[in-house]
């Protein structure tokens, strides 16, 4: 466990340094976008709750709707005006402080003691959690008061740090067959998708695997995490006609930046906003296929 990002938390970050001999892969160049790119827009797409308004502005997908927000500390969420299946999160903050709450007598299917994010996100029914440990809303409140009082950890990660007001924010639980969706990961090259990464078992056993926009998979000999074997094309699981929606609607709300990572949840054939993330795996280096493609289809400007 805790390695969800494709390396251990107390690692140190040995990848965050320049090396001129790759300066043409797709991680070095994440990561000079760290030291370098100051494009206001990329604070907007990072701040989970503003992020909401810019995806709408661009019609092109839904977004799961907002129950409640608040900037206050200490908090205080109003529970009892919630209905039974509700997400928390904060919008400044990645993999702590996320809570999928299911108060209804119908368990959430697909759930694992052991999940592989287990340690980031909490799956709280009825006040117990996935790990069968009593989670408490003062507990919560409490641990969502402290991380509004914090910047995000990964300091060199600039437009998170910039995100401002820090926000609790309180969403609809998307579900599918009794279970919480997985995502589907657009990466947006100069609003072109270069590639789609589709994860499953968030909430099991975390794997992956990346295809190109006609539903290839893209082979790679040296795979952060584990593939999935069964899905040997995406139109296994989308149709082509549906992969072309995807791609468009990806292309049209990812088109002002040069990079940017898209999430988007298919629910029973609609798509729905998930997150943008502009520092893909903290940079870490991904496989050397996908380092030598993201590398040639991002002409970056630092």
């Amino acid at each position: 466990m805790g390695d969800v990002w494709g390396f251990r938390k107390k690692e140190k970050m040995e990848w965050l340094r320049l090396d001129e001999s790759k300066k043409d892969c797709y991680s070095q160049k994440l990561y000079r976008r760290m030291l370098y790119d100051r494009n206001p827009l990329l604070v907007t797409m990072e701040d989970k709750y503003k992020a909401r308004e810019y995806v709408l502005s661009k019609a092109a997908c839904k977004v799961p709707e907002l129950l409640w927000w608040s900037a206050e500390t200490p908090v205080k969420i109003p529970w009892d005006t919630l209905p039974d299946r509700y997400v928390i999160k904060t919008n400044h903050w990645s993999g702590d402080g996320v809570y999928f709450i299911n108060n209804s007598t119908i368990p959430l299917q697909g759930i694992a003691e052991d999940m592989t994010i287990g340690e980031m996100y909490r799956v709280v029914e009825n006040g117990t959690d996935h790990r069968g440990k009593k989670v408490s809303r003062k507990w919560m409140e409490r641990k969502l008061s402290r991380l509004l009082k914090k910047r995000y950890a990964m300091g060199l990660e600039w437009a998170t740090q910039e995100i401002n007001p820090p926000v609790i924010m309180i969403e609809e639980m998307l579900t599918i067959n009794g279970g919480l969706p997985d995502d589907v990961k657009l990466h947006v090259f100069h609003g072109k998708v270069g590639w789609i990464q589709i994860d499953v078992g968030r909430f099991t056993e975390h794997r992956q695997s990346i295809f190109s926009v006609d539903g290839q998979k893209i082979k790679q000999s040296n795979p952060k995490f584990p593939g999935i074997e069964e899905l040997n094309h995406l139109h296994q699981r989308f149709n082509a006609e549906y992969i072309a929606e995807i791609v468009s609607t990806a292309e049209k709300i990812c088109d002002e930046v040069d990079y940017i990572r898209l999430d988007l949840f298919d629910i029973d054939g609609e798509l729905f906003f998930g997150e943008f993330t502009a520092y893909h795996n903290a940079a870490h280096p991904q496989s050397d296929e996908l380092e030598a493609l993201g590398g040639r289809l991002w002409n970056t400007e630092y």
